[in-house]
């Protein structure tokens, strides 16, 4: 039998979590569709390539000592024999079943190149239990495949997508060149905002599976930007990029530079508290972009921001409250 779809999963010192990973992937919770399991490892230390050498031979296991995520990815993508890929962290979950009615949407469907469906986020250092469970944003589930700038609007204002909760079509990928291998953060949104500029047709399905997300899996190698300053000024180099783009693709309009300035004032707030000098640069793109921001929050303070500006109603609300 052919293989349908094809998981990837790059890995980085994660003896400890990869098993749980692999486990939920098990043929005998995904029965009637053939698959293939990708992991790279990503030069780890702990003997993760190994364990899982030894411990799940159907896997298909590569080195990538060092390159990072994005460069492990497209290895995996190089790979892949699959119609469809689903990229996945190797510490999150897969639900049983979670696979067959996505690739059947896509099998019906030759007009979508991609699908999502629901997710969770847990906490937990070891197996997964329900009461695990904890409540986060979620994306918003949109059914139409007609509704790129929606999906545009949400990623400029920093509502994102959890890639491990996409299947793609390969040939769609392989169409958006894959990872960008120069980025060391925000890999996925880039994709994605590249995937719609391609053209992107994506629908969620609602059914009951879900993927399960570990809550500290915001990718450990790539590490918080609070802990690596210059990964600050890479996200806001990709935006001026994004931006830059928008008029090309025909989404040089007033919502889309909203979403984005308002997703650029948001970062100031937490950055001015780390690197002051980074955090103007944001907030002097942010009202290069689209200004005034709106403020949220009670009306109080959403007048404080009519009267005084943005800026000074979050400098004022600091000094009476000690927080944003």
């Amino acid at each position: 039998m052919a293989v349908i779809l094809s998981v990837i999963i790059p890995t980085y010192n994660r003896i400890d979590l990869i098993k749980f990973t692999l486990d939920s992937l098990a043929v005998i919770h995904h029965p009637g569709l053939a698959f293939e399991v990708i992991v790279i490892d990503d030069g780890s230390t702990d003997g993760t390539g190994a364990f899982v050498g030894k411990n799940y031979p159907g896997v298909i296991l590569l080195k990538n000592p060092g390159k990072g995520a994005a460069t492990a990815r497209n290895m995996g993508l190089a790979t892949a024999k699959g119609s469809y890929v689903m990229y996945l962290d190797s510490d999150d979950l897969v639900g049983e079943n979670y696979f067959k009615q996505k690739v059947a949407l896509l099998e019906q469907n030759p007009e979508l190149n991609a699908c999502y469906g629901a997710y969770e986020f847990f906490e937990s250092d070891s197996e997964f239990q329900p009461a695990h469970i904890i409540f986060k944003h979620k994306y918003p589930l949109i059914f139409s495949a007609d509704k790129a700038k929606e999906h545009l609007i949400n990623y400029l204002a920093g509502n994102f997508l959890p890639p491990n909760a996409i299947i793609w079509r390969k040939d769609f990928l392989m169409k958006c060149q894959g990872h960008d291998e120069r980025l060391s953060i925000n890999q996925d949104v880039d994709l994605f905002i590249r995937a719609i500029f391609n053209g992107l047709k994506i629908a969620a399905l609602q059914d009951e599976t879900k993927v399960y997300i570990r809550a500290h899996a915001l990718d450990v190698r790539v590490g918080d930007p609070k802990n690596a300053g210059h990964k600050w000024m890479e996200i806001l180099e990709l935006r001026k990029k994004i931006f830059g783009e928008l008029g090309k693709y025909g989404y040089d309009s007033v919502d889309c530079y909203r979403a984005i300035s308002n997703y650029l004032f948001g970062q100031w707030k937490v950055i001015r508290h780390i690197d002051p000098a980074v955090a103007e640069e944001y907030l002097k793109f942010a009202r290069q972009v689209y200004w005034p921001v709106e403020i949220k929050g009670n009306a109080p303070y959403r007048m404080l921001s009519k009267i005084l500006g943005p800026v000074q109603a979050v400098k004022m609300k600091y000094l009476l409250l000690k927080r944003d």
